[in-house]
């Protein structure tokens, strides 16, 4: 763990006790509501991530996306401190993850799935997919066996036992670097190609990379013509008039402390992310 993150795992317990004090001094209290960003479960990591989920049970209510969808909407009132669990990519560990862990525990989640990996077959080189287009810079033969793609047959597993299934491109492009005759094609054609296949509305879109620089105002023009509900990858809380093209996300991992996920949580890091989530906020003004 780095230096950093080690000084903001030490800060969890001030956080928590100063974010408690403020909340019980404030007029009306109201829960917050946090998204956690997950990629894929290694095999020997399963066991952590199972007591992740266990220890942020303790404080945090799970919430399924509909739930969520409705309360990023305003619909329903966020009342307790709710979290809503996602997965991106569409790696097979998700499938696993969701038999061993969250099915036997109720947890419902939402998985971002790239269109173009979710198609590939048997044959396929799915190794050299995840080096070229998801994991830049891994050579093929270092991609580990959990990184396979999930098939279609695993996303109607999914959405049959209670997940939901969101858009994450056709092939995982940077959306900055591509260009805006193409931008639709990635964005919108991704999730047709998810909707044709499996038979649901696909209606939750989360950016690839999720970080400003692989962003761009043409990128955010398509999603909002596409989905009601836009997901980044910058940390904050969305319970206080978020607008729901520009829900915050917090990317941990399993092998992270539960003090560095509480800290997280805390808002301990959110500051580094205001200026470009109000920059990014600013080309979706007047549209």
């Amino acid at each position: 763990m780095s230096l950093k993150h080690h000084l903001l795992a030490a800060a969890y317990y001030p956080l928590r006790i100063s974010n408690s004090l403020l909340r019980t001094a404030g007029s009306g209290h109201q829960g917050r509501l946090r998204v956690l960003i997950y990629h894929d479960i290694a095999p020997q990591d399963e066991a952590r991530f199972a007591a992740h989920l266990r220890w942020l049970a303790k404080s945090w209510r799970f919430v399924d996306p509909q739930h969520f969808a409705e309360m990023i909407s305003g619909d329903e009132a966020v009342r307790e401190d709710s979290l809503l669990l996602t997965f991106d990519d569409g790696f097979a560990s998700d499938r696993r993850v969701a038999e061993n862990v969250l099915n036997p525990m109720g947890i419902r989640a939402l998985f971002f799935v790239v269109s173009h990996f979710a198609a590939l077959s048997g044959k396929d080189d799915w190794r050299g997919y995840v080096a070229r287009n998801i994991w830049p810079g891994i050579e093929p033969g270092d991609v580990p066996d959990h990184r396979r793609n999930m098939t279609f047959d695993d996303l109607v597993y999914l959405l049959e036992t209670g997940h939901s299934i969101g858009g994450h491109t056709a092939s995982h492009a940077r959306l900055s670097q591509v260009a805006p005759e193409n931008m639709s094609a990635e964005i919108a054609g991704g999730a047709d190609m998810l909707e044709q296949r499996l038979g649901v509305k696909i209606d939750h879109f989360a950016y690839t990379f999720g970080d400003l620089d692989s962003i761009n105002a043409t990128a955010l023009s398509v999603a909002r013509s596409r989905f009601s509900f836009i997901y980044t990858g910058m940390r904050g809380d969305n319970a206080r008039d978020i607008p729901p093209w520009a829900i915050r996300r917090d990317a941990i991992t399993p092998i992270d402390s539960f003090s560095l996920v509480g800290a997280l949580l805390e808002g301990g890091a959110d500051r580094r992310y205001a200026r470009n989530l109000a920059e990014y906020e600013s080309w979706g003004e007047g549209t």
